[in-house]
């Protein structure tokens, strides 16, 4: 039996949680939304307030995608979130090991994005669309365009890591901000607190 795919299967407007199913809002501007409140997560709390906050932050994506708080814990919420978001079922690939900068941003190179999607496909994703557009059909879509488009050969040069001195040198040049996370901002505070501490 096929994996669930876009050739024979509507992909799911609800998401199971604890083996309840619940409605979500399943429209790619929500779960570009959501990504970013992943992204916001402490991986490994180590205080009362990165918990907390954590706990907040996952509350946030509750209401986001479930429009209410549902009576499960945080964390079968968070794989729930975390699996749907992924999109139909790929292929798995081994990891390298080493860290390898992103090559694009669903928050920086969005423009670059919805253009490719509507010049290769003709689907019009921008403003003007007013109905939702499922969050596994963009994620396919984006993972089919083709070469020539500006995001892909943008991703093709933030990915470079041969020994090409003018490659190298553009890759940086394109290369993305880093974002600050909530573990970047909870090292931060702490720094900040030793710091006030020595006074």
């Amino acid at each position: 039996m096929l994996r669930p795919n876009l050739a024979q299967d509507e992909p799911p407007t609800e998401i199971s949680v604890g083996g309840v199913s619940y409605g979500a809002d399943v429209d790619y501007r929500t779960w570009i939304d959501v990504l970013h409140m992943l992204r916001n997560l402490i991986p490994t709390p180590e205080t009362l307030e990165q918990a907390a906050h954590n706990i907040e932050t996952i509350k946030e994506i509750e209401e986001t995608v479930f429009g209410e708080i549902i009576p499960h814990a945080p964390s079968d919420v968070l794989e729930a979130v975390q699996q749907f978001a992924a999109g139909y079922p790929e292929a798995p690939v081994e990891a390298s090991g080493e860290y390898k900068p992103p090559t694009y941003s669903l928050d920086w190179d969005i423009n670059y994005i919805v253009i490719a999607i509507m010049n290769q496909f003709g689907i019009d994703l921008t403003y003007r669309r007013k109905e939702p557009f499922h969050w596994w059909e963009f994620l396919a879509y984006f993972r089919a365009l083709r070469g020539e488009h500006y995001i892909s050969r943008l991703m093709e040069i933030r990915g470079y890591s041969g020994k090409d001195a003018e490659l190298k040198r553009q890759a940086q040049r394109y290369a993305l901000p880093r974002e600050q996370t909530a573990e970047d901002q909870a090292i931060l505070d702490a720094f900040d607190a030793l710091m006030e501490g020595g006074e």
